[in-house]
């Protein structure tokens, strides 16, 4: 009898892996995602955090319209005002994106508005596009 294997048996080994890869990498990839979700929920509640220091030392939220790119400069510092107590967070460099915008774990930029008149029970808003990387979907991540 020879040793090896014959094309026949290898071909059984290869379709039994090509079976279980395909029933382990959908389970892979939304635990992916779901840790993606769970770093921007961070990214989110540290920016909230941050906020809440920067609002104890001036009295107010920073306004904005659209853009995070003001909490870089506000929160992250120098600031010239005798009243900053910070820095109030710290970003590290892929939390920012090339136009100075706080971005998600997906890379895309966070969007902080205040004042705003979306939700009653939050006095400021900061979103994330989420998985899809589109505002206004069910998947969106956000402070409310």
């Amino acid at each position: 009898m020879e040793e090896g294997l014959t094309l026949i048996e290898i071909l059984i080994v290869i379709a039994i892996i090509s079976f279980l890869l395909s029933i382990c990498l959908p389970a892979f990839q939304k635990a992916r995602v779901k840790g993606l979700i769970v770093r921007t929920k961070m990214i989110i509640s540290s920016i909230e955090s941050a906020l809440s220091m920067y609002e104890s030392d001036f009295g107010d939220y920073p306004q904005s319209k659209n853009t995070s790119k003001i909490l870089v400069e506000l929160l992250q510092g120098p600031c010239d005002s005798p009243r900053w107590n910070g820095p109030y967070i710290k970003f590290k460099k892929d939390d920012i994106d090339k136009d100075g915008n706080i971005v998600d774990a997906w890379k895309n930029p966070i969007i902080y508005r205040y004042p705003q008149s979306a939700y009653k029970n939050i006095q400021y808003l900061i979103v994330s596009a989420g998985p899809d990387r589109k505002f206004g979907t069910s998947d969106d991540i956000g402070n409310w």
